[in-house]
């Protein structure tokens, strides 16, 4: 399915609508609300389409800590496309990502740390438990070292900084990893000017990955409507990362 196609994005949200109930754990609490068009936000876009649904969010001191929305959906197509082997992801919210990866007939294990174990309950309390899904309640960067097919890092709370940068080299030191993503990758990668970015050693996953997200943009028609990120802040990340992707080489 397109990861901007709306009837796709519906049939989602009534899934883990109708499969996550409310509850509170701690700190953090499950809880859902009605959501109109100027709430709605797309991934890499500016939304204008109409909307008036329910939905499902996990909440910090009532501060939102991830949501499943269009925006969570769309920016976590890609990485749940290329997901195969033996996966790690960094960070459960609602399980959504994982639950989706281990659908997946080409995923055999999928390892999740968490550091809260208020959320691992809440999780538990939705979801009966999945042979393929291993939740670990540990900081991520300080966990016994794994071989990983494809790794995904979701901590970002929706936004973008120099810590993309620093994770991926801890984690990369951390793990043998095949492949690694992490949240928000492609509106990077595409925001990116193309002379910048010919000097520098990109991973092939994320050539295709963002390649394939761009296309979909395109066929949608919500490329009009597209919204890079800062310039000056995305050519930052890319020289910080040039470091070290080119040292690879």
């Amino acid at each position: 399915m397109k990861p901007y196609n709306k009837e796709y994005i519906l049939k989602i949200l009534k899934e883990y609508n109708n499969a996550i109930k409310d509850g509170n754990k701690g700190l953090y609490k499950i809880d859902r609300r009605i959501f109109k068009k100027k709430d709605i936000h797309g991934y890499m876009y500016k939304n204008i389409e109409e909307y008036n649904i329910e939905i499902v969010e996990l909440l910090k001191e009532d501060k939102c800590v991830m949501r499943i929305d269009p925006r969570e959906i769309e920016s976590s197509y890609e990485s749940i496309c290329y997901a195969r082997g033996k996966v790690g992801i960094v960070g459960l919210g609602l399980g959504y990502v994982a639950l989706e990866m281990a659908k997946k007939e080409n995923v055999s294990e999928v390892i999740v740390y968490e550091t809260s174990q208020d959320i691992i309950d809440l999780y538990r309390d939705n979801f009966k438990e999945n042979k393929k899904i291993k939740i670990i309640c540990t900081d991520a960067f300080k966990a016994e070292s794994e071989k990983f097919d494809f790794f995904y890092v979701d901590i970002y709370n929706y936004s973008l900084t120099l810590k993309v940068v620093k994770d991926y080299k801890k984690f990369m030191k951390l793990h043998k990893i095949e492949e690694y993503s992490f949240w928000g990758m492609e509106h990077f990668m595409l925001s990116c000017r193309y002379e910048d970015i010919l000097w520098v050693y990109v991973p092939e996953n994320w050539v295709g990955m963002c390649k394939d997200l761009y296309t979909e943009l395109q066929s949608s028609g919500y490329i009009k409507r597209y919204k890079p990120l800062n310039e000056n802040k995305v050519t930052k990340i890319l020289y910080e990362f040039k470091e070290i992707l080119n040292s690879d080489m």
